[in-house]
Formats: structure tokens, sequence, C-alpha cells
């Protein structure tokens, strides 16, 4: 086989695998991405089925396969390694001239589980401290003594 170097960069055990993190996906981006950044999922993934996961095309071959634009091709791929999508490894030249760009589709992992912090993190604050949501009116923890004392002062004569 002439693309044995790709196994290397080999980011699926399976097939199978590859498909449910496609599809997961184009479930969580559905609605960000437009038809021919979809399609150039797509396309990316049935190359990428004998070392699954990784592919080595040229931005005018998916645009001729696709009828697109190279142009449309080279934004969708900025917009696909910005989402976390792909990663776009870079090309292997031959006497100076560009080859073609070996692209790996990445493993899909939630956003939210990422980049929300835990429960005990939150919880050990040491910046805000919890406060009761009905909180006492002579509550002036950020005042100094002096201040605090003269609004106390002035709650007295206005009583």
């Amino acid at each position: 086989m002439a693309f044995e170097y790709l196994a290397t960069y080999k980011t699926f055990e399976s097939v199978a695998d590859m498909d449910t993190a496609v599809e997961n996906h184009m479930a969580a981006h559905y609605y960000d991405l437009t038809e021919s950044e979809r399609a150039i999922v797509f396309k990316l993934a049935s190359h990428a089925l004998e070392h699954p996961g990784v592919c080595h095309l040229k931005a005018s071959t998916i645009a001729t396969s696709l009828e697109i634009s190279t142009k449309t091709v080279y934004r969708s791929v900025k917009k696909l390694v910005e989402l976390g999508i792909i990663e776009k490894l870079p090309g292997t030249k031959l006497n100076g001239i560009k080859g073609a760009s070996i692209y790996s589709l990445l493993p899909y992992v939630p956003s939210s589980v990422s980049q929300r912090e835990t429960v005990s993190e939150a919880s050990n604050d040491k910046v805000c401290r919890p406060q009761s949501e009905n909180q006492a009116f002579n509550s002036f923890n950020l005042l100094s003594s002096k201040q605090a004392n003269n609004i106390y002062n002035l709650a007295d004569e206005i009583a």
C-alpha cells in the first residue's frame, strides 16, 4: 500500500469508532456548520477507512468531488479545525511542490465536560465566599471599620 505512513497518525481503533465520533460531532455542531462543511467531514471520513481517522487528500480533490471551490474548502477546513472536529497536519513537500494535506478526524469530546468546573473546585473558591440571599443590612464586610461605624451612626439617627 502507498499510504502506510498514515498508520502513525491513526486516531481510532476501528471504523465504527470513527463513525460514532463523526455522528457525535455532527449532532453537536449541526447548526454551526454549513452544508459544505458537513460534506467535507463526510468526505474525509469516507477516505479514512484503511487507517481509521486519517486520510491524505488535496484541497483541489475535495473541491472537485464536492463541486465547490478550493477557497471554500480552505475556509471550511479552518473552521472545522477551530471547532475541534479535524486536525490538519502539515503536508509533505516533494521537490518544492506542495503535496496533499493529512487530515485527522478527532475523537468527540463534549465541550461542556472539558470546560465546566467541578463542584468541589467551585466551593473551594476563596475569593468569593458564599453569602446568604437575605444578608443583613448591617453587613459591611468590605468597608473599613470607621466607615461602617459612620454608617451605623447614620442609620441610628435616621431611625
